[in-house]
């Protein structure tokens, strides 16, 4: 009798809608980058293009980063949470103020 063939590993979902795929995207990238500089080391004209491709990756992950933190701020949570803080910000003024404590 031969044992039961263990179940395939599946992944469950993480963090967040497209995830996999931009990990599975990173991977792929970084591998070509790692190639690309390996094959550099045998051909200068091809290491003199590693710099500029890196460069304009950290530029566009740069500017996607912008946008998912502009977003991130937008959110109503964020709102909620800024509100709130503001909120605690003018109830200390007015004791402050009340206690003549107010200086500015």
């Amino acid at each position: 009798m031969t044992p039961a063939s263990p179940e395939p590993f599946t992944r469950r979902t993480r963090g967040y809608p497209g995830r996999d795929q931009l990990d599975a995207a990173n991977m792929r990238f970084r591998k070509a980058v790692a190639r690309l500089a390996r094959e550099g080391t045998k051909d200068p004209a091809t290491a003199t293009k590693l710099p500029l491709i890196v460069a304009e990756a950290v530029q566009m992950l740069d500017r996607l980063t912008a946008a998912a933190i502009e977003a991130e701020g937008n959110s109503e949570r964020h709102r909620a949470a800024l509100a709130a803080e503001a909120e605690k910000l003018a109830q200390l003024q007015r004791r402050l103020a009340r206690r003549g404590g107010a200086r500015g």
